[in-house]
């Protein structure tokens, strides 16, 4: 199921000339070749020009519309001397390591000793309380950096509360006035849902027990330019959600961990077939004749040698061809591309998987694709019993093995 998700959506990406947050990126590339175009006065911060004089009919116009808003709060934080494109962000901690360094947060009595902590997944725990029952004392925990996209944001003011998101995970940020300073504060109500920033401070529990940066130092990265979809519903216009697909990645749920899956699957499959002994080769992607597959193929031509050529419909010949001269056990994972329908099931190119072994037999490549399903499971976790489209699937081995023949009488009697 994870795999077909990303089958339907990795196929159309949106045009790839982006500035870092944008969710539209067609949008911003026409800004940056019209400058000085009133429906895009970003251009005129890129070019250093000073934005057309405006109505006040169409200034009204605009301070109802967000992405005014989200460009006139970049062009504040331009005027503030930090950079409109970010800056290095080293010696970063991963969100999902702090939660893991979440044990080493400490509360010490003023005698000096140290007090466990108590469950904070008890539904029943008054944080607040059980600091109040173990008498005096000071909270102690990392002091950790983390940058991510900002997902939640609420409080104004000198207090105000970001959820911050990175790929390994979420973090609440707690920005107070006397712990950042002036400057921090008013860069952080310049922040935007959406916007990629970071933080500095030490990780701590509030009063609820939520597990918390306090923020001692903030860090602008990229403004997104582009409201945010709803942040109930999420991107849910499914010819957006290929042709969009990094605000897909960014805003709905599961679906970075679905590309996330991918990756592993792949490396396991690689894992897999190393271990077997088998050398991974890359095969050429132009051939003169489209073979290895029936299929129509993608035309192109050689300028150079006035060559027509054809792009791969398949991996086999090539790898056949190895085998002959001697490489016993070979695979390529690599492209293809056959010039047919089109569907949310089917892409003009997709990734292909062949893997040729000497001295073996349909057996072995049973045993084979049974290891190599086995292991990606394993790999991205989660049991190899598994719920699919309403249906309970057990991967466990050994797989059942049955012949065609058996098959069809089986079904048809």
């Amino acid at each position: 199921g994870k795999q077909n998700r990303f089958a339907r959506g990795c196929g159309f990406f949106g045009p790839s000339r982006q500035f870092a947050g944008v969710s539209s990126p067609s949008r911003f590339a026409l800004a940056l070749t019209q400058p000085g175009e009133p429906n895009h006065p970003i251009a005129d911060v890129f070019m250093n020009q000073q934005p057309p004089p405006q109505s006040e009919t169409s200034k009204a116009q605009d301070s109802k519309d967000p992405r005014v808003a989200r460009r006139e709060k970049l062009r504040q934080i331009e005027a503030r001397g930090l950079d409109p494109f970010g800056v290095r962000f080293d010696d970063r901690t991963m969100i999902g390591r702090c939660h893991q360094l979440s044990s080493e947060i400490r509360w010490t009595r003023e005698d000096g000793t140290d007090v466990p902590l108590p469950d904070f997944d008890d539904p029943d725990l008054d944080y607040r309380q059980w600091k109040a029952d173990h008498g005096p004392g000071t909270e102690t925990g990392p002091n950790v950096r983390v940058a991510g996209r900002i997902m939640l944001a609420r409080g104004q003011g000198k207090l105000i509360f970001l959820t911050l998101r990175d790929w390994t995970g979420d973090i609440q940020i707690f920005i107070g006035k006397k712990q950042v300073g002036d400057d921090d504060i008013e860069l952080a109500k310049l922040f935007d849902l959406g916007d990629l920033v970071g933080a500095e401070g030490r990780l701590g529990r509030t009063n609820t027990g939520e597990l918390t940066v306090f923020a001692e130092s903030l860090f602008f990265h990229a403004k997104m330019l582009e409201p945010p979809p709803d942040k109930h519903a999420g991107l849910t216009n499914p010819d957006l959600r290929q042709r969009m697909r990094y605000a897909d990645l960014a805003f709905n749920d599961g679906v970075l961990q679905t590309f996330l899956d991918r990756t592993e699957i792949v490396r396991s499959i690689r894992r897999t077939l190393d271990n077997e002994g088998y050398c991974e080769v890359e095969g050429p992607t132009l051939h003169m004749i489209a073979g290895g597959a029936a299929a129509r193929p993608f035309a192109t031509h050689h300028n150079t040698l006035d060559m027509p050529l054809t792009m791969r419909i398949a991996l086999e010949l090539h790898l056949k061809r190895l085998m002959v001269g001697g490489m016993e056990r070979v695979y390529e994972l690599g492209r293809v591309y056959r010039n047919e329908g089109i569907s949310p099931k089917h892409n003009p190119e997709f990734t292909m998987l062949e893997c040729y072994q000497a001295y073996g037999d349909y057996n072995t490549m049973m045993d084979l694709t049974e290891r190599l399903i086995t292991d990606s499971i394993e790999a991205i976790g989660g049991g190899l019993i598994r719920q699919y489209d309403g249906k309970t699937i057990d991967f466990t081995p050994p797989f059942q093995r049955a012949t065609y023949a058996a098959l069809f009488q089986q079904h048809t009697g």
